[in-house]
């Protein structure tokens, strides 16, 4: 086992939440936000049942960006934490370091493809809408400062870690974002159960940005008036609406199937 190095006090920077609510848990989820270097934890903790191998190289990330550690009893940890399935390691920390909008439009490359999150209130969801931006080469993700889940822990490890791969901007308005890309020439889209085009008619070789509607309301009106297209998924008759993740995953595969097609 790596010898027991203990940091010398602990930060008193911001937290993402609550005490229990600012942990991070989960190595794989861990060792993705220190390899990105961008989010970097106020401080980790370490179950002593950990093996060397799994360890010390997490040690090593810590060491190298600055960030105080200990190693502490196994129960410690998951009396921290709050959850039994850490995997024994744990990071506290800091509010997400969004990104600026107009940074992410200028910085995208040709052609683009954006997803404007409305009201997303399930981080959960949240979460494997952004695994599914990371998957499939997403330049940017808007969210509205109100009405929508923060990135948090709870996203942070239903994405797999791709919110540290992703540019995701908070926006005090999403029209004007809207309105924003439609200037730099960039079309945006929304699914719809009533629109009479499929997605796979929609010219997806096109900038786009993809609007995805809060899980119970849909998309607001608001934004709803400021799309170019509405599409629609082929579904099963009788079937209910797919969720969000879903819907994204769909779309955004759509996307890049016309975009890869000689």
């Amino acid at each position: 086992m790596v010898g027991q190095r203990r940091k010398k006090q602990r930060s008193n920077k911001a937290l993402m939440g609550n005490h229990q609510k600012s942990w991070l848990h989960g190595r794989n989820a861990i060792v993705e936000t220190l390899e990105a270097g961008r989010w970097l934890p106020n401080e980790l903790v370490l179950s002593d049942q950990l093996a060397e191998e799994l360890v010390k190289p997490i040690i090593d990330s810590a060491s190298v960006l600055q960030v105080p550690f200990e190693i502490v009893p196994h129960e410690r940890v998951t009396q921290l934490c709050g959850a039994r399935d850490h995997q024994g390691v744990i990071a506290r920390m800091p509010p997400f370091p969004y990104f600026d909008v107009e940074s992410v439009i200028e910085r995208a490359t040709a052609p683009s493809t954006f997803l404007i999150l409305d009201r997303l209130q399930d981080p959960f969801n949240f979460g494997s809408v952004c695994r599914c931006a990371s998957v499939f080469g997403v330049d940017g993700v808007f969210v509205a400062e109100a009405g929508q889940s923060e990135v948090n822990c709870q996203v942070a490890r239903s994405s797999a870690g791709a919110i540290n791969r992703l540019k995701i901007a908070r926006a005090e308005n999403l029209s004007e974002t809207a309105d924003r890309l439609k200037a730099a020439g960039v079309r945006t889209v929304a699914t719809s159960p009533h629109a009479e085009q499929r997605i796979d008619q929609l010219d997806c070789t096109q900038p786009l940005a993809v609007v995805i509607g809060n899980e119970g309301a849909g998309v607001s009106e608001e934004l709803l008036a400021r799309c170019d297209e509405l599409v629609t998924i082929p579904q099963a008759t009788g079937f209910e609406s797919l969720n969000a993740a879903v819907s994204t995953g769909i779309v955004l595969y759509e996307i890049q199937r016309q975009r890869s097609t000689p």
